[in-house]
């Protein structure tokens, strides 16, 4: 699949419903602003080519978010609805080399690659007009002018991402804009067209914040923190491996397996958060076995363990500390390395570098150590 998709994700708000005074977008959500967390799934899937973020233009938090200054990223004036600033993005210049446009709320942060590609497939095998997200009614609902009961099975939620056909959305939004009619998303707009809507059932995670209560909730989310250390000595040599990539530099770890620094740390983690130990006690050092072992298999081994415990990772974030090599470049091959053997989203993958600023044995460049976090859910 190529790079199709345009992503348009509204921003202009100001969050009455939410009762605070910053709008409900730039609220922290374990650790990251809530649009932080709802961009940066589309940053990282390589399905989506542009970002489109309408925003206020008195809004003075944009530039403090982590993507603001992201090649994918394109800053417009947003309008007074959801529907003007959706509209916005639409007269943008990018839109014309897109046919396809997905749609996401920026208060909708539980978002994950795994759905835009879904949502994306859907389209494609449905060849319909505009595809939906989806989830069944579970609580009783009444008719709040005569107050009687319904039956919530003819009913359904429905939640972004939304994907559309451009040439279909454009026109039929500026016609309903244009006629002043109140528009809650892309869907309403397609089906009063009668255009052809497909829909995939969602996920009830995937919730999004309205009330200062919705965000209490996310933020109660339980998970399970371990942490992990470890440290190896250099080697003249041609290479070391680092989260499963082989990084090419005038040194070699020396170490009883492939030494790989950055799995052992969050093998480490991952057994820590589960309250398993240490690979210490499943792949001793002592182990004639054990020598050479790929440390690929020691995570598959933990990621088994944590299986049986119905645990699985909920996000990592890893410092690397040495003086050289140079991490930086590799950054993003590194991430994708750990994204493959863990079977995670990259979106879900934190990694640093930094020195020991001359200090001891790193600091000698006679070492290289890792420090990570791993939360299970």
């Amino acid at each position: 699949m190529s790079n199709k998709l345009l992503a348009i994700i509204p921003a202009a708000g100001i969050g009455q419903r939410f009762g605070k005074n910053k709008p409900k977008q730039y609220e922290y959500l374990n650790g990251n602003t809530v649009i932080e967390s709802s961009v940066q799934p589309f940053l990282d899937c390589h399905l989506v080519a542009k970002i489109i973020i309408p925003i206020s233009d008195s809004d003075p938090y944009m530039p403090q978010q982590a993507f603001f200054n992201h090649p994918k990223v394109v800053l417009v004036k947003g309008g007074k609805t959801r529907a003007e600033s959706v509209k916005n993005a639409l007269n943008h210049d990018e839109v014309k080399n897109f046919e396809y446009v997905i749609t996401h709320d920026a208060a909708r942060p539980n978002i994950n690659e795994g759905d835009i590609t879904n949502i994306y497939n859907e389209i494609m095998r449905s060849n319909s007009d505009c595809s939906i997200f989806y989830i069944p009614v579970v609580d009783s609902i009444k008719n709040v002018h005569e107050n009687l009961t319904e039956d919530k099975t003819d009913y359904y939620l429905v939640q972004t991402p939304q994907i559309s056909k451009i040439d279909k959305l454009k026109p039929a939004l500026n016609s309903l804009i244009s006629l002043g009619t109140a528009i809650p998303d892309e869907s309403f707009v397609m089906e009063s067209k009668n255009l052809i809507i497909s829909r995939i059932q969602g996920r009830s995670s995937n919730i999004k914040i309205t009330h200062k209560e919705d965000l209490e909730l996310l933020n109660k989310f339980v998970t399970r923190t371990g942490t992990g250390f470890d440290l190896h000595t250099y080697k003249s040599g041609k290479g070391i491996l680092i989260g499963g990539y082989f990084l090419k530099c005038e040194y070699e770890i020396e170490a009883h397996s492939d030494g790989d620094v950055l799995l052992h740390s969050i093998a480490d983690s991952i057994l820590g958060a589960s309250a398993l130990g240490d690979i210490g006690i499943f792949f001793s050092d002592k182990d004639e076995a054990n020598k050479g072992l790929d440390s690929k298999n020691i995570i598959k081994f933990c990621l088994e363990k944590i299986k049986d415990l119905n645990l699985e990772i909920y996000n990592i974030d890893a410092t690397i500390i040495c003086e050289s090599p140079k991490i930086s470049p590799h950054r993003d091959s590194i991430i994708e390395s750990l994204s493959c053997i863990l079977n995670i989203p990259k979106s879900k993958i934190g990694l640093k570098a930094t020195t020991a600023e001359k200090i001891g044995i790193i600091g000698q460049n006679k070492a290289i150590a890792v420090q990570s976090l791993v939360n299970l859910k």
